[in-house]
């Protein structure tokens, strides 16, 4: 039991670290473009986490004797990576919908700026008050 709320309580932490570091690097390295696949890299990690803790903390090993250590493991990634995704999933939503709401100004289909967002800069500056609001 011990083991299985650890590998929770690590799979929630390492989804939160692994969503802020996949939006450092895109921030750095790609100028803010989605990368599709950075999502796997970050699932597959969270996976590896979760299952390496389970794995270490559980007496799986006594349970599964007869298989191999490679394929004892695999069968613990397997259920790891099914309970990561549906929190990575709803992390990423979380995330998604926090962006959108920081968003500083919306632009157009040819990138030039539309408008400023007004509850951005009511929120940043404490003397902005805006006339239309």
């Amino acid at each position: 039991m011990a083991a299985l709320i650890v590998s929770m309580l690590l799979s929630v932490v390492s989804v939160i670290v692994l969503l802020f570091a996949k939006e450092w690097i895109e921030r750095l390295f790609f100028r803010w473009k989605d990368i599709p696949f950075l999502h796997v890299v970050n699932v597959l990690i969270a996976g590896g986490i979760v299952a390496a803790s389970y794995y270490t903390f559980s007496d799986i090993g006594v349970q599964l004797a007869k298989i191999k250590w490679t394929e004892q493991f695999l069968y613990v990634y397997a259920g790891a990576i099914e309970i990561v995704l549906p929190m990575y999933i709803f992390g990423y939503w979380f995330v998604r919908k926090r962006k959108e709401r920081e968003k500083k100004y919306t632009r157009s289909k040819d990138k030039k700026v539309l408008y400023i967002n007004e509850k951005y800069l009511a929120r940043r500056r404490d003397d902005y008050h805006s006339k239309t609001s």
